[in-house]
């Protein structure tokens, strides 16, 4: 009988039960695909990070080292399990041609090294995650250029010095557990020990990686600490372990996270629209239900009736999501695969997405089971006296046709209607809001990151050019010159030299750590600060987020650092955004000492009307072998794999959102036509048309749809900023303002939206013609 009650109720509201299902069956698929995501990118990355024998710590050094005092240094310390020393040969992106591109990698924002394999650890992999190795002649490229420049395997790729003239066959591509990600702007290719040395003769800086592993990874921070308070090589920025893992995890993890967050507004909205359904259900059987009870049914076995069918709906929903997700993961899962590789499968990977599918059927019951006590409210001679509970109404008396004479009748009717059963309305406006949500987050986070202005998350101020200079010989000397020779040149209309050194500052637990300290005038190409402003004197210092939450400061309190070997204080003028060096950067203008100077750069403007290309073409040759790099390019191509990502979740959220507010607005329609046929045979008799009673409905509809645009906008910019700034917080940018693009976020996408649901709306009443007056009145 349970079956029969089931199967007649679902015949009877087919539309209704199949906008629930899909809504619920949405759900299940993204926190199915999500859940996968987040267990695939946390077994693949433990897996690489085991098959390469990921280091521990890492100090970058450019100049002469003095290997004895490492393994002195490594012989009487307890934490070092291994250490080694990696030469890494930097060579100037215009002498690399990457396969059939007639171009060099001149204008690329990479550093381009050549390496051997690691003896030891840090070991580079394969597309297999197998130790790669190369003969005389071949060579293996970073995954990273596989991407941008599609190459494969027999490609070609030369090197062109003015003296030296070599040919590599690609044989293997590099998943590298430290410059694999897109944002990490040095990438490593591996050749022969023949070949490494026949380029170290002709071309390149060398670069060296000193790298330790720890017998006890939670002693990491001592370490460092021991480390940089030594007299050890340590020209260079320091990356460690919990870095290496963010940074792997960051463009794949904020893809889940976003999905997520579709997912649960989706969830809202299916909540939203089965308590709307299971209540009009109610008062349809109202009746029925009395008689339920009057003839001895109790009250339980009434509510297991009506609880079947949604149980039989969700979990029939929640297995079809599921088995979706199986197919659809693939589209978020393929970067991963290539990036990181495929772990072998744990039983978390088939439990996981399991255990979250089933969350959503059970968040689905335990719903239904609440709106489901109204059954306590209902009594027999009630139910059996009237048949309906009835519908409360909003007093409407202030709405008087016939004090607003100027008025449109069809236009007054359709007001008059939301004001007077706005709760009714309420469920499709706040459908409409959620769905607004769920376009404009992901598309305003998109515009942010595509923006010039996130640059200024990078710890740098926004300008055209940017020109590093790297440790290497007379380094001091080459700077000046170039700052002379830029101050000459009439096409530059500012510019501004920054100089980075290592300082120790005074931890929150009262040991000595070492901090890289940008000096230059800072006005120049202001930064954006979370808090408080630029540093105006020596006396000063501005903190990067993380490094002013490790500390412990905040603006107005001072840092002791160690300056000419005298401790000093300075005041947090101010705290900013950096998502490079690990977050972990200072500003000041201190005075530097050129011996513990770790890179020059000099950001400048160009006059207008002057070609941007033009003068980084000139600077590449004038001052070889500096690193010239045009911002908005590096944005492009450091985020670009993240972009892309976001760019596919963007177009699947506007889909669906706008898919959704066509399936909401339908049923909506279809429940209020039949509500509202004694009403409308009311108006047909006095002499309204068909028309006149369709622009009704799409007045309505055009109201709550506007209500809901203005909210959902509102939401968008508060709420879902917040949740821009918990993505950004795990990389060093909590703080982050979106970038809005008015004419997409205001007028075209709000637009969109209202059209689609004048359009439905359109099409839904065109069943009114099938009826009759006189069936009307009969019903």
């Amino acid at each position: 009988m349970l079956l029969r009650i089931v199967k007649r109720d679902l015949q009877r509201n087919k539309i209704i039960t199949f906008g629930l299902f899909v809504f619920i069956m949405l759900s299940a698929l993204l926190v199915a695909s999500a859940s996968q995501v987040i267990m695939e990118l946390s077994g693949s990355l433990n897996q690489l990070l085991i098959k390469s024998k990921a280091p521990h710590f890492v100090q970058m050094h450019a100049g002469q080292i003095d290997s004895s005092a490492i393994e002195s240094f490594t012989a009487t310390n307890p934490l070092v399990k291994d250490q080694q020393i990696v030469e890494m040969l930097n060579l100037d992106g215009s002498n690399v041609y990457l396969g059939s591109n007639q171009g060099s990698e001149a204008n690329s924002v990479m550093d381009i090294g050549f390496v051997e394999q690691n003896p030891s650890f840090d070991l580079l992999l394969n597309l297999e995650n197998k130790v790669i190795e190369v003969s005389a002649g071949e060579i293996a490229v970073p995954i990273y250029y596989m991407k941008q420049k599609n190459l494969k395997i027999g490609d070609v790729v030369s090197i062109l010095g003015e003296q030296f003239d070599k040919k590599f066959v690609i044989t293997d591509f590099v998943r590298d557990v430290q410059m694999n990600p897109a944002m990490v702007s040095s990438k490593r290719f591996v050749v022969n020990t023949a070949d490494f040395i026949a380029l170290r003769q002709n071309l390149g800086e060398p670069e060296y990686l000193i790298e330790f592993q720890l017998t006890d990874l939670s002693k990491l921070n001592d370490f460092r600490n021991e480390y940089q308070s030594s007299n050890l090589p340590n020209k260079g920025p320091s990356i460690d372990y919990p870095l290496f893992k963010t940074l792997n995890a960051l463009t794949d993890g904020i893809i889940a996270v976003v999905i997520i967050l579709v997912s649960v507004l989706l969830m809202l909205i299916a909540i939203l629209c089965l308590r709307f359904t299971m209540i009009a259900t109610l008062e349809e059987d109202y009746r029925e239900i009395g008689v339920m009870k009057a003839i001895g049914i109790t009250q339980q076995d009434i509510r297991s009736i009506y609880l079947a069918k949604y149980i039989v709906m969700a979990a029939v929903a929640s297995v079809c999501g599921y088995l979706l997700s199986l197919g659809v993961v693939r589209l978020f899962t393929a970067n991963i695969t290539l990036y990181l590789g495929v772990a072998p499968a744990s039983i978390l990977q088939y439990f996981v997405p399991v255990l979250a599918v089933g969350l959503i059927f059970g968040v689905v019951v335990f719903f239904c089971r609440m709106i489901l006590r109204r059954f306590n409210r209902i009594t027999v001679v009630e139910a059996l006296r009237s048949g309906t509970r009835g519908e409360a109404r909003i007093n409407t008396s202030r709405f008087s046709l016939s004090k607003r004479k100027f008025v449109n009748v069809n236009a007054f009717l359709g007001v008059k209607d939301v004001y007077g059963r706005f709760t009714m309305y309420g469920l499709l406006f706040f459908v409409f809001v959620i769905s607004l949500f769920i376009v404009l987050v992901p598309v305003n986070i998109l515009n942010t990151l595509q923006s010039p202005r996130f640059v200024s998350y990078m710890g740098v101020g926004q300008s055209d050019i940017r020109i590093d200079l790297q440790q290497s010989n007379q380094i001091e000397k080459r700077f000046n010159e170039m700052i002379t020779k830029l101050e000459n040149d009439p096409d530059i209309s500012k510019l501004s030299p920054l100089i980075t050194s290592r300082f120790k500052v005074l931890g929150s637990d009262g040991v000595w750590e070492s901090l890289n300290v940008e000096t230059g005038d800072f006005t120049i190409f202001p930064l954006s600060y979370v808090n408080g402003g630029t540093p105006s004197s020596a006396s000063e210092i501005a903190l990067s987020d993380l490094n002013a939450k490790e500390l412990n400061k905040k603006v107005g309190d001072t840092v002791l650092l160690e300056v000419a070997v005298v401790a000093k204080k300075l005041t947090v003028s101010g705290i900013y955004q950096d998502i490079t060096n690990g977050g972990r950067t200072a500003k000041s203008q201190l005075p530097y000492d050129p011996k513990t100077v770790l890179w020059y750069v000099v950001a400048l403007d160009v006059n207008p009307g002057i070609s941007v290309q033009a003068k980084m073409d000139q600077y590449t040759n004038l001052f070889y072998p500096a690193k010239i790099t045009h911002l908005q390019s590096y944005l492009a191509q450091t985020l670009g794999n993240t972009i892309r990502q976001l760019k596919l979740v963007t177009g699947l959220s506007i889909v669906i959102a706008f898919s959704i507010s066509v399936l909401i607005t339908s049923l909506f329609l279809k429940m209020l036509l039949a509500k509202d046929s004694s009403q409308t045979a009311i108006l047909r008799s006095v002499g309204f048309t068909l028309g006149d009673i369709r622009r009704q409905y799409l007045v309505r509809m055009l109201i709550i749809s506007g209500l809901g645009v203005i909210l959902g906008t509102f939401a968008a910019n508060t709420l879902g900023q917040k949740i821009a700034q918990m993505l950004g917080s795990f990389m060093g940018a909590s703080k982050i303002q979106f970038v809005i693009n008015p004419a997409v976020a205001y007028l075209i996408l709000p637009l969109l939206f209202m059209l689609i649901v004048a359009l439905t709306t359109v099409t839904s009443t065109i069943s009114m013609r099938k009826s009759s007056i006189a069936k009307l009145i009969v019903e």
